[in-house]
């Protein structure tokens, strides 16, 4: 297997990965609402295993990037770079601070469970801290989809996966990216949320894609052919 290959399949894994551990943790919280203190302490131990899966999808997803990067760089450097600064480091403190929010509020639920007193002043306390780490993943998703169009925009480019799947990803980052900003304004429904599958559903293939079928052969030798010639 050569090292292109290698490249290929670990980005590949590591996009299923993050997808895996993402959905194992809105199963394990799933039906929970979000800052009930009660519930989250009746489910604590699940709750905490949620809260892993979140760190181990950040670091999935945000490792692929520093696999890419020196493929990318020998397309152009400043793109590759603008996709490992948003998809890497960017990334993991994005996830990381979603990891602490729900370590708050595991640590608040056993307060809330602990006392009789102030019950009421902690549930306040986790609705604030629901409602920051609401906005702040807001804010993540534009990083997150500035990260994403660089991505696409250098696969586009250099055809190492099919074009038609690299469109897919750049028009599938407009829908969730309208669902991060019309969020700020709160314009929140269930249904909004379903503008995020297009993007999602794209990332699942694509990981699959780069496992199975690897990257395109010929585009691999046009992008050493045009590196050697510099």
């Amino acid at each position: 297997m050569n090292t292109y290959r290698k490249t290929a399949v670990t980005v590949g894994a590591l996009y299923i990965l993050g997808t895996v551990f993402g959905i194992l943790a809105a199963v394990i919280a799933g039906g929970l609402t979000p800052g009930d203190l009660a519930t989250i302490a009746t489910i604590q131990p699940k709750f905490t295993l949620a809260t892993l899966f979140i760190v181990m999808m950040g670091l999935s997803l945000s490792s692929m990037a520093i696999f890419l990067y020196p493929v990318f760089k020998k397309h152009n450097e400043a793109l590759a770079m603008g996709m490992l600064i948003f998809r890497a480091p960017v990334e993991v403190v994005g996830y990381t601070l979603a990891a602490i929010s729900w370590l708050i509020l595991s640590a608040l639920s056993d307060l809330f469970v602990a006392t009789g007193a102030n019950t009421a002043q902690l549930q306040a306390i986790a609705d604030v801290v629901v409602e920051v780490n609401d906005k702040f993943g807001n804010i993540f998703a534009i990083f997150f989809i500035t990260g994403a169009t660089f991505l696409y925009v250098i696969f586009y480019r250099t055809r190492l996966i099919p074009r038609w799947l690299s469109l897919w990803g750049l028009i599938g980052a407009v829908p969730y990216l309208a669902v991060a900003i019309l969020s700020f304004f709160h314009v929140e429904s269930s249904a909004l949320e379903f503008l995020q599958a297009p993007l999602a559903i794209q990332e699942i293939v694509m990981g699959l894609w780069l496992v199975i079928a690897g990257f395109n052969a010929d585009a691999v030798q046009e992008l050493d052919g045009a590196n050697k010639a510099r």
